[in-house]
């Protein structure tokens, strides 16, 4: 475990070891959450070809369930199904990750 200080507005340092494991580096983006009294930082991933083909898969059922819905509906359930695909892929993250 590595101890980090917590800096002017908030700021703190990853550890360069932990940035090297991550394959971390200057600009890159990271998520953070509360989970269960411990603060979890997640590297925001690029979307793989595989993400794509099943946003596209629940694109399309949305689509198929919502004929005759207004565009903003339709957009919303999209939304949606982004935020829980997000969620299914952190609580897998979740699970690999260990919390002391």
């Amino acid at each position: 475990m590595a101890s980090t200080k917590i800096l002017e507005n908030g700021q703190i340092t990853i550890p360069k070891k932990i940035r090297d494991s991550l394959g971390l580096k200057k600009g890159d983006v990271v998520d953070t959450q509360l989970v269960d009294g411990h603060v979890v930082i997640t590297p925001r991933r690029l979307a793989t070809s595989e993400d794509w083909k099943e946003l596209l898969k629940v694109m399309n059922s949305v689509h198929d369930q919502n004929r005759g819905v207004s565009e903003k509906e339709v957009y919303q359930d999209v939304q949606r199904a982004v935020a829980e695909l997000r969620q299914e892929d952190y609580d897998k993250q979740k699970k690999t990750a260990h919390c002391p």
